[in-house]
């Protein structure tokens, strides 16, 4: 077998041939083989997202740039409201079978089950088919009602339907697609997934909205580029599901529970439905209650927190299985572990960023919008929305920890009681105090949603996401902001100097975090990185 170094050093190099355990059960980071398997599922399985979720969002921004200065502020304001209605009826469509499909085919793997993971699958599509058609029949039968509602004049109203009917197909085609990729990330991996929604899905929409404008058609194309490039993301999402089953589970014969997964996906619809964050209702609360112009400041606010939000939308997905994994094994230390680890590498990434449009928001809305957003109230939106935002992130992923868990309604309850102070509060502000005050809104209560489900996971699960190494990457990010507000008291304007700026707290912030020291957890995965790297150089 060799010494313990030579074993160590051999599961690094080869972990697809030799397991954790080959090591006498420790790695020399410190953890235990068991922690150290979850390290390696979540940094991998995470990695990969980031990196889609990286070219995904860099797509998007790169059409939303364009848009951003090719529309005049009124229709990328129209646009965006077309593009959130779509985006929630999309929601109602899914009917919250994706989170389904995800839940019950990792607990069928865990029991080795090949039919129960057939099954699972099975009723998933049907379902989500089922709601998506009816919602977009419904859609395309009461466009004209539902537009009355962002629209007054009777000419505006009539292109805000005809954009709406325009977008209808894109409901089914993404329930679809979705529904296909979380079947897929039910296996822990998220390769395929990734090369779905955040490669081939958006490339399509960039390529089809940039020729689309180039053209000419303006909101109409960029309405159609949505359509067309989900229905090429559902073909694909299908090819790939079918290529990621085993052998065993394609010959089984499935046996599904459509009851108990209806039972799970209705109330995690209504927390997905109601989530503030992920469908934008700020921008359909602007909408009726405001002008387009206030919607494209939000807008704009909207597509600048993008990056802050990247690594956390980026490791929920292969968090969600292991959350589950580890729930029905009783291993609680386990999943507390992973946890805190979790959200320290999210504060990690995330915080900084969100300092940044803290303190200097209108450099990025002059640099993202051009002159016709400098000077406007778009950098105040900016600001607010990054603080609550320093919330959602700070609080790791504990919605998934609590639907993961089998307690999916506690979510929608709390969606639901924040979403109604959302939008009351939001109606009640929006007349007067436009985008200013649905960012004040926004971030109240995203902030009080995200604290409250932090202590009701800890009360219903016993698990709770911050460990004293969460304060390395708060304590840097304060670092780092002192020495941003100083610089830019003593250097004034000036946008050279204000990137410049940029540049000397980043490297406050890497020095911080350096001085601090690193965790076992990351010291683990670089334990990894540089064992591949080694052994690649020896080939």
């Amino acid at each position: 077998m060799g010494s313990r170094p030579e074993r160590l050093r051999l599961a690094l190099a080869y972990p697809e041939r030799t397991s954790v355990s080959d090591v006498e059960g420790e790695t020399r980071s410190g953890l235990t083989e068991e922690a150290a398997n979850d390290v390696v599922t979540l940094a991998k399985g995470g990695g990969i997202q980031i990196t889609g979720q990286f070219v995904q969002r860099g797509l998007t921004f790169i059409l939303t740039f364009v848009a951003v200065r090719v529309l005049v502020l009124g229709a990328f304001g129209l646009f965006r409201q077309i593009s959130q209605v779509l985006s929630i009826l999309s929601q109602l469509g899914l009917a919250g079978f994706n989170y389904a499909a995800v839940h019950f085919i990792a607990r069928a793997r865990s029991a080795h089950d090949p039919s129960g993971v057939r099954g699972a699958a099975r009723a998933a599509v049907v379902g989500t088919a089922v709601a998506s058609v009816l919602v977009f029949a419904a859609l395309v039968i009461w466009a004209n009602p539902l537009a009355t509602v962002f629209e007054k004049g009777p000419h505006n109203e009539g292109d805000f339907a005809h954009l709406l009917r325009l977008g209808a197909l894109y409901i089914p085609m993404f329930g679809l697609m979705q529904t296909l990729r979380y079947c897929t990330q039910a296996y822990k991996t998220m390769v395929s997934s990734v090369k779905v929604g955040n490669i081939i899905q958006p490339t399509a929409y960039v390529v089809v909205g940039i020729a689309a404008l180039a053209a000419g058609f303006a909101v109409a194309g960029l309405v159609v580029s949505l359509v067309v490039s989900t229905a090429i993301g559902a073909a694909a999402g299908g090819w790939y599901y079918r290529k990621i089953l085993t052998d065993e589970e394609k010959a089984a014969k499935p046996r599904p529970e459509p009851g108990r997964m209806l039972r799970f996906a209705l109330p995690q619809l209504g927390a997905s439905l109601l989530s503030i964050q992920s469908l934008g209702i700020g921008i359909i609360v602007l909408g009726i209650f405001s002008t387009n112009v206030q919607v494209a400041f939000f807008g704009v606010a909207l597509a600048l927190q993008g990056p802050g939000g990247l690594f956390l939308s980026g490791i929920v997905n292969i968090w969600a299985p292991v959350v589950s994994d580890l729930y029905e094994k009783g291993d609680l230390q386990r999943l507390d572990l992973m946890y805190k680890t979790i959200t320290r590498w999210v504060g990690t990434f995330s915080f900084p960023l969100y300092a940044v449009l803290i303190v200097e928001p209108e450099l990025f809305v002059r640099l993202f919008g051009g002159s016709k957003y400098a000077g406007t109230d778009a950098a105040t939106v900016v600001a607010i929305l990054a603080i609550g935002n320093v919330f959602y992130s700070g609080t790791g992923p504990t919605g998934y920890v609590l639907s993961m868990t089998g307690r999916p309604g506690i979510n929608f309850v709390n969606s639901l009681i924040a979403v109604g102070i959302y939008v009351g509060a939001g109606a009640a502000v929006v007349s007067n105090h436009g985008a200013v005050g649905m960012a004040i809104v926004d971030a109240s209560v995203t902030t009080a949603v995200n604290l409250v489900r932090v202590v009701e996971a800890k009360l219903l699960v016993g698990v709770q996401p911050f460990g004293r190494s969460f304060l390395k990457p708060v304590a840097a990010t304060l670092a780092a902001s002192v020495v941003l507000v100083g610089w830019r008291t003593v250097t004034g304007g000036g946008t050279a100097l204000q990137l410049a700026g940029l540049v000397v707290a980043g490297a406050v912030y890497l020095f911080a975090l350096r001085l601090f020291g690193v965790d076992d957890e990351e010291r683990y995965v670089w334990e990894r990185i540089k064992a591949r790297a080694v052994n690649r150089g020896r080939r």
